[in-house]
């Protein structure tokens, strides 16, 4: 599944709003370890296993996604957020320097729950 850039705070409240499974990577055009993760968060995003779950990304460093991201409480770039039918059930910051460890993390939950029933 493609991802999506979500462009307002609504948009980002109906999301959220709609059962299912969303996640967010939170990032900035200006930060390195985003654009280091990027291409990762695009491949899992694009397994089938996880074309039941929607993808999205928000740029904080501008609005509208500066006041998406306050709202989200998001404080760092990037930051990857699922959540399940709207409530946030797990958060990870890639740090400075940028480590694959939280891609990892995230693609294990995605994988551990397509193969759960």
């Amino acid at each position: 599944m493609p991802v999506t850039e979500l462009t307002s705070l609504e948009d980002y409240q109906n999301t959220l709003g709609q059962p299912g499974t969303v996640v967010v990577d939170f990032y900035s055009t200006q930060c390195p370890p985003c654009k280091v993760i990027a291409p990762f968060y695009e491949e899992i995003a694009n397994k089938p296993s996880n074309n039941q779950v929607r993808f999205y990304k928000i740029n904080g460093l501008e609005e509208p996604g500066t006041t998406i991201q306050k709202a989200a409480e998001v404080v760092w770039w990037p930051t990857l957020v699922i959540y399940e039918d709207g409530k946030e059930t797990w958060r990870a910051k890639v740090p400075n320097p940028p480590s694959i460890q939280p891609i990892r993390d995230l693609e294990k939950i995605l994988d551990d729950r397509s193969k759960s029933p």
